[in-house]
């Protein structure tokens, strides 16, 4: 049968494709799924889009973009039939893979694949992808309840890492540059936001824990965009034996002196750490795993369905895939207005 995916043509250039599937070219774990939604990241596909990925540190181990170049990244759709060897899901059932953005799809089940229940808005389920990025900014921190945790970047990542901190029972402060995004984290239930224009967020931290020296700050920060400056930045916000939090991916070179900020992190025994989710093992079934990215995912889908995650301030387009231009574009260069999108399948059929 026939399907329509989004595929890279270029750099900034993407536009749909036709391509064929097939219930018997399936291997043995994979699913042929058609699809509901599918939601972009900014974050990653971006670097992509804008080709910025080639121009990464060597520890990416990118390589040249060829085109044209298949993209995905969050993918929710119903179950038509299944390879040999998939367990646990069958045909009818709905699930959240990390599977190209088509409308039809051949998801890798061996992968990640979860059971999504029926009685949730598909719009709102697929931000569980992107919340399950920001879940390990939690996990890979000692966050007690009652610390004082702040945020660099209200994106989607960083928006739902705020959130959950907060599920977690920290009180959380926020930052952004972006007017638009500081009143989404309110709507979402983040109290005390500011913009970093308009204010030095170090002070204001300081200020916030009730610092009397520069020594003070917060217990726990997070970055959240992966833009190198703002790393010394956040040490400048943490206090003593704190914790700095690499939730975005660094991409973009950055040049400057480290002195200052490596200076802070042994005096006051700052402890930096990488939060990539992938550091974490897939599946529940792994030995002596006690978090793992399908634990985090079948949790996050809960709380978004009980709605203890706030997902609808953040939905900013749902869009058809035939407008995967515009909203590639939009996420590059035009961030004040395009924050969450999501690829609405159903537009063409």
């Amino acid at each position: 049968m026939r399907a329509r995916g989004v595929v890279f043509v270029g750099p900034e250039q993407a536009e749909l494709e036709e391509y064929d599937v097939s219930a018997e070219n399936l291997g043995p774990h994979e699913a042929l799924v058609e699809s509901e939604y599918s939601i972009i990241s900014a974050g990653t596909e971006g670097s992509f889009f804008t080709n910025l990925m080639p121009k990464t540190p060597p520890i990416y181990r990118a390589q040249p973009i060829i085109y044209p170049a298949r993209t995905g990244y969050g993918h929710l759709g119903t179950v038509l039939a299944t390879g040999s060897e998939v367990k646990n899901i069958n045909p009818g059932d709905r699930i959240l893979t990390f599977s190209r953005h088509g409308s039809i799809v051949q998801a890798n089940t061996a992968r990640f694949a979860l059971q999504v229940p029926s009685d949730i808005d598909g719009r709102h389920a697929i931000f569980t992808r992107m919340a399950g990025v920001a879940i390990s900014a939690v996990r890979s921190s000692s966050v007690q309840a009652g610390d004082r945790v702040a945020i660099i970047g209200m994106g989607l990542v960083g928006n739902f890492a705020a959130q959950l901190f907060q599920l977690a029972g920290a009180e959380v402060i926020a930052f952004d540059i972006s007017e638009m995004r500081l009143h989404q984290a309110q709507a979402c239930g983040i109290e005390k936001v500011f913009n970093s224009r308009e204010v030095d967020p170090i002070a204001v931290v300081r200020d916030w824990v009730g610092s009397s020296d520069d020594r003070g700050g917060a217990n726990i920060v997070v970055e959240a965009i992966g833009e190198s400056s703002l790393v010394a930045q956040a040490v400048e916000m943490c206090g003593r034996h704190g914790e700095v939090i690499l939730l975005g991916s660094p991409r973009a070179p950055f040049p400057g002196d480290l002195t200052p900020m490596l200076a802070r992190i042994h005096l006051l025994a700052i402890r930096m750490i990488g939060a990539l989710e992938w550091t974490f093992p897939i599946s529940e079934n792994t030995e002596r795993a006690r978090v793992t990215i399908e634990g985090n995912y079948r949790q996050i889908m809960r709380w978004i369905h009980d709605r203890r995650l706030i997902v609808d301030p953040l939905l900013t387009h749902v869009l058809s895939p035939e407008a995967c231009q515009e909203a590639y574009f939009g996420l590059a260069h035009q961030k004040d207005e395009y924050i969450g999108v999501v690829f609405d399948w159903s537009r063409v059929r």
